[in-house]
């Protein structure tokens, strides 16, 4: 899917290259208390997810998967795969490995969306130009303009 390799994979996750990029990482401001990372060549989104969002993931894989298939032009975003990393004495960490999104000039609005409405909007004073807004900033410009079409 979207032409990358098993090559391009390891080569964006080497430890080493990416050393700095984990100290960088920055917690959400989700309840969840994730964080995230971009690979160091800046081409994937690396983000902790803790065991009921992998579940929730896992069930909807493959409608996601067949979703993709059937709309290879689709924003939504590509995952690769979640990876669990175990160290001794250490609870196990669940990574969701994803392409990282480019902004193009016909992109005019980005979403970070849950499917909720509880605590999912950015306030007007907060939005900023080219910021991600969330589920119900999507709800109230579904209002305002025709551009989602079921």
């Amino acid at each position: 899917m979207d032409k990358v390799s098993a090559d391009d994979i390891l080569y964006s996750l080497n430890p080493e290259l990416n050393r700095q990029q984990v100290f960088k990482a920055k917690e959400s401001a989700g309840k969840s208390g994730s964080f995230f990372f971009f690979s160091f060549d800046r081409r994937f989104l690396i983000k902790t997810m803790n065991n009921a969002e992998l579940k929730v993931f896992r069930n909807c894989l493959p409608e996601y998967v067949m979703f993709l298939r059937e709309n290879p032009d689709s924003m939504i975003a590509r995952i690769y795969g979640v990876f669990t990393v175990q160290m001794e004495d250490i609870t196990p960490v669940h990574l969701l490995f994803m392409h990282k999104m480019e902004a193009g000039k016909n992109i005019k609005n980005v979403f970070d969306l849950k499917g909720s409405i509880i605590n999912r909007i950015v306030e007007k004073q907060h939005i900023t130009a080219g910021g991600t807004l969330k589920d119900v900033n999507l709800l109230d410009l579904k209002k305002e303009q025709i551009f989602l079409r079921f």
